[in-house]
């Protein structure tokens, strides 16, 4: 048994009923923020895999909208001919960014100070 706001003891059935309203309304809101355009939330295509290393690479970004998450700091840059630099946009570590781009973009990378890969993943 759980205890409820008042202090006495409530069934666990009770305790799930309300796990179950709290997901609904937790659905209904993420749904709603879907539809205002406000939540981001793709549909994915195949991911690429870049080296982070201390020469800039590029690689495609083959969408509109990209989602990129490093495994080390890094800067990136995206554009017809991008070449990211050490003063470019900073994309930290484990943080996944949504970038909107043309489907024939590049994204360039460097490394900040270690090197790691970039994983690219356009919305399809």
């Amino acid at each position: 048994m759980l205890e409820d706001r008042a202090g006495g003891p409530r069934p666990l059935s009770s305790h799930a009923a309300n796990l179950g309203a709290e997901r609904t309304t937790v659905f209904n809101y993420l749904t709603k923020l879907y539809e205002l355009g406000a939540l981001p939330v793709i549909r994915p295509g195949t991911t690429q895999q870049v080296a982070i290393g201390a020469t800039a690479v590029s690689a495609t970004a083959g969408s509109q909208v990209v989602r990129l998450l490093a495994t080390s700091d890094c800067h990136i840059a995206i554009g017809a001919a991008p070449t990211a630099t050490a003063t470019g946009l900073f994309l930290p570590a484990d943080t996944p960014e949504y970038f909107a781009c043309n489907t024939t973009d590049l994204v360039s990378v460097i490394q900040d100070t270690a090197a790691g890969s970039l994983y690219i993943t356009p919305a399809v």
